[in-house]
């Protein structure tokens, strides 16, 4: 017997019989997984996989442990039998050898447990701050910014709800993930303000004083209400209550960037970083602010810090991507935006800025046939008009342009907070047909009043 056995055996004793993670709950005594109270049927070996990687969590169990435990005593080659089991088991959990969620697998090591698991008690108090661990999670996959990932952030602010129902930063941290579901196209933005607004509604009802629960509110008046001065307000006022929070800090200069207040919006990104300094999503968007700010140099050297540690974050490389169309390089620009694209998220802001970038060189044919894949991904879920907009004003086709951009304030697109300061539109500001959608919107072109030079400076402070 190993020592990885010889502990699990001499601990099952005193192991918790009863144990949730995420979504699930198993009971070790009756050999039950349920999911939110459903009976998830698993078989005896699948189900032995997961005891024994509850019980060693923390640690990886090579694939020799796992199979002396299910077959012991017989030398025989279970390698296939195996590789049966722990995919049955994943297959119940819904989970991806890929894209883990719950069994990590690791080359030469073997399999780990890696979800937050916690003590289910009588009277289901859990023996840690399950919510708080569910929380915590969650803010990791937010910050990556992906479709998978930001799924699994609902999925953990979901559970956290279940474990505990007041828990305020797991109402305020689901407006996040729906105001990025809206960004990023998964949803319609009508869906997700009416998934946001009671959600921010519960935060403030549950304490008014918390400053997630401000920024939450912050959010919805931003994204769904367009209520600019309502959600400076609300980002004030949490920024006021705690001052430490580096999400906070990010979601205003975010907001500040979009207004136009460039300076400031910088300043607010900074602090943002001093306080979490390994965020990607920071820094991506401290190269968007850049970006609409119209300072290339220093948004193109933001980029590059973000790819230096991540070279596949396909946010900074879709942000690149801009920065080096805004810098006449269109070929690096088409590189990037293809890289971005290659994260299989098929997310319609990198194919619109491949259309516009292939239309600024004058390949009016590639231009087209991104407006095709654009209508083809709306057979398929929902696409901003934005996107249809950006690549029309590309292309010169300023009449379409300006009615996707109408079809946009229809919708309520969360996208056209962006329109006073996206270089994209830059040839159209003056059109009579453009103010008219701005002044709908109650916005004003918001290019910077600062230079360059000015801006680069003060981030560097």
């Amino acid at each position: 017997m190993s020592a990885g056995q010889e502990d699990v055996k001499n601990s099952a004793a005193s192991d918790p019989r009863k144990l949730r993670f995420g979504e699930f709950e198993v009971d070790l005594d009756s050999r039950d997984l349920r999911k939110d109270g459903r009976l998830i049927r698993l078989q005896r070996k699948p189900f032995q996989i997961m005891e024994l990687l509850l019980q060693a969590r923390g640690r990886f169990a090579s694939r020799d442990e796992l199979t002396r435990v299910l077959w012991p005593g017989l030398h025989v080659n279970f390698e296939r039998s195996l590789n049966t089991a722990v995919n049955s088991l994943r297959k119940a959990l819904g989970d991806s050898s890929q894209n883990p969620s719950y069994i990590e697998t690791r080359p030469g090591l073997g399999y780990r447990f890696i979800a937050a698991v916690e003590e289910v008690r009588p009277g289901g108090v859990g023996a840690s701050s399950g919510a708080n661990q569910n929380c915590a999670k969650a803010r990791y996959f937010l910050n990556k910014q992906t479709q998978a990932d930001l799924h699994k952030a609902s999925a953990y602010l979901q559970a956290a709800l279940k474990e505990d129902s007041r828990c305020v930063p797991a109402y305020a941290d689901l407006v996040e993930t729906y105001c990025q579901f809206a960004l990023m196209n998964m949803a319609p933005p009508a869906e997700m303000a009416t998934r946001a607004r009671p959600l921010a509604a519960t935060a403030m009802e549950l304490d008014c004083n918390c400053a997630e629960a401000r920024a939450a509110l912050g959010r919805v008046r931003r994204f769904f209400d367009w209520d600019w001065a309502g959600a400076a307000e609300a980002f004030q006022s949490a920024i006021a209550l705690d001052a430490s929070s580096a999400a906070v800090h990010h979601a205003y200069g975010c907001f500040l960037s979009s207004m136009g207040r460039m300076r400031e919006a910088l300043e607010e990104l900074r602090v943002a970083q001093g306080l979490d300094p390994v965020s990607p999503a920071i820094h991506v968007d401290t190269a968007w602010a850049l970006y609409l700010a119209r300072d290339y140099v220093a948004a193109h050297e933001e980029c590059w810090k973000v790819l230096t540690l991540e070279p596949s974050f396909s946010a900074a490389q879709h942000v690149l991507g801009l920065v080096y169309e805004q810098m006449e390089m269109c070929d690096e620009a088409v590189i990037e935006f293809q890289n971005a694209l290659t994260s299989g998220d098929e997310q319609p802001a990198v194919i619109a800025a491949l259309g516009h970038a292939w239309a600024k060189a004058g390949k009016t044919t590639e231009a087209d046939d991104t407006l095709g894949q654009l209508e083809c991904l709306a057979a398929k879920r929902y696409v901003s008009p934005y996107w249809h907009a950006v690549v029309s004003a590309g292309m010169r086709r300023d009449s379409a342009a300006v009615e996707w951009l109408k079809k946009g304030c229809e919708e309520r697109d969360v996208w056209l907070a962006w329109l006073g300061g996206d270089p994209r539109f830059d040839e159209l500001r003056c059109a009579p047909r453009f103010q008219e959608v701005m002044l709908r919107m109650n916005l004003e072109s918001t290019r910077s009043g600062a230079e360059p030079t000015e801006i680069a400076s003060h981030l560097r402070k």
